[in-house]
């Protein structure tokens, strides 16, 4: 699978060379008339450009130079073997195509069994000093764009000796120039995440959650850029003059600020957010539209994820001017509930339950018994005697927190019992006043 993929890159620049050997006819009229109109700038890059074209021909003629010095050392030894590699095939010595496919065998050798035992021997040390996890990956992953340059070297070196003709050796060098830039910055690129990798695993390992944050939303930018600069590269290799592709963005600033007002402000609500920290990725954070933990912070909104595992999208523009209360900052989570007695109950019973409930709250398990707890006879109900009961439980996850509840108010019946207290619901008395007058009459 992995040499019908080389072995596709090797059709198209072979095809792409003959097209272009065949439809390219060099006609120097048009040229001249075509840069009389051009500007300063656009005839500089094209002198460069030709410089660069230039180079490479000169290079391709230096190594086909060399074979022919070679052919003609092997038909001096031996005039047979020398006219029988002098054959032409299609208009190419048949010597070339030797080479050439000599050259691809060879770039395949290496890649196989020297490139196989490098890598194997990276793999067991990484392995071996127990940091497998981590190097194995990268190694693995670096593996692609190395093999891919290998491949696209060996590929130069087999078209240099294969074509003479200049239009080919141009489009040639160029279509390999290419393929070059997209294997360095995606080397470049694995790089990148390599080491954000490692300084976001030193991070975690020292709680600076915030800062892991801030690392991954650095680690996004960075691969931006790497890509920006990648496609300009890319386009520089196709003949592309860039400098009036960033002069145009000038132009086109105003407008594309004016059209992309929106963007720009969640761009910059996010980069507030990262710096603020005001909240940060798993956090349980209360919002004037939602509740739930933070899922994720990117470039233009946050995502929110409910407890009714529903997925809530806002934009970090409104976001950054909207008040949050970030719940997990909470050191401690409160309990604020209100119990009721019947009225029946007597002042000798509600005296002997008030003690014996704060110390029944304060040795109940997941209480934070440091922050103390309040048990008051608060106020007289239209229908009950109320009682406010406050505490904290030490953990703020609603599991923790149920469970607790759960365990005090449990507790609270079987003293209520023994104090023989009785719960209280809502009721209404009727009195009935009987009409006297009548009986006497």
């Amino acid at each position: 699978m992995k040499f019908f993929k080389y072995a596709v890159i090797v059709l198209v620049v072979f095809f792409q060379s003959g097209l272009y050997a065949q439809n390219a006819e060099p006609s120097n009229a048009p040229l001249a008339e075509a840069e009389t109109k051009l500007s300063e700038e656009e005839l500089e890059h094209r002198r460069r450009q030709e410089q660069i074209d230039q180079s490479a021909i000169e290079t391709v003629e230096h190594m086909q130079s060399f074979l022919n010095r070679g052919l003609d050392l092997v038909e001096s030894k031996s005039p047979a073997l020398g006219g029988f590699l002098k054959r032409e095939y299609f208009g190419i010595a048949l010597v070339r195509y030797v080479v050439s496919a000599l050259i691809l065998f060879f770039t395949f050798v290496v890649l196989k069994y020297l490139f196989n035992f490098l890598f194997a021997r990276l793999l067991a040390l990484s392995n071996r000093n127990g940091q497998g996890g981590f190097w194995g990956e990268f190694i693995v992953k670096i593996r692609k764009p190395v093999n891919m340059v290998v491949w696209v070297l060996g590929i130069y070196f087999a078209i240099a000796f294969l074509f003479d003709d200049l239009g080919v050796i141009k489009i040639t060098s160029r279509a390999i120039g290419i393929l070059f830039w997209c294997a360095l910055f995606w080397a470049v690129v694995i790089l990148a995440d390599a080491l954000f990798f490692v300084a976001n695993k030193k991070l975690k390992s020292k709680s600076a959650k915030s800062t892991v944050n801030l690392l991954e939303f650095l680690r996004r930018v960075v691969k931006f850029f790497i890509v920006v600069i990648a496609v300009l590269s890319i386009l520089t290799n196709c003949g592309v003059n860039v400098n009036t592709i960033v002069a145009s963005l000038g132009i086109g600033g105003m407008a594309l600020a004016f059209a992309s007002q929106d963007t720009i402000a969640n761009f910059f609500g996010s980069v507030s957010i990262i710096l603020d920290r005001p909240f940060i990725v798993g956090d349980w954070v209360k919002t004037s539209c939602c509740e739930g933990n933070v899922d994720a912070i990117g470039f233009r909104s946050t995502r929110i994820k409910t407890f009714s595992n529903t997925m809530v999208t806002i934009p970090n523009s409104i976001l950054a001017k909207d008040s949050v209360e970030n719940m997990s900052k909470m050191p401690v989570r409160k309990v604020n509930q209100v119990l009721g007695f019947t009225y029946s109950s007597t002042p000798e019973q509600i005296s002997e339950f008030l003690p014996k409930l704060r110390s029944l709250v304060l040795n109940t398990d997941g209480v934070a018994a440091n922050n103390g707890a309040r048990a008051e006879f608060l106020n007289f109900g239209s229908s009950s005697l109320d009682i406010s009961l406050v505490y904290y439980t030490k953990e703020i996850d609603y599991a923790n927190y149920a469970d607790v509840q759960t365990r005090v108010n449990l507790g609270i019946m079987r003293l209520a019992q023994e104090c023989g207290l009785s719960f209280a619901f809502p009721s209404t008395s009727i009195y009935i006043e009987e009409d006297n007058t009548k009986k006497h009459s």
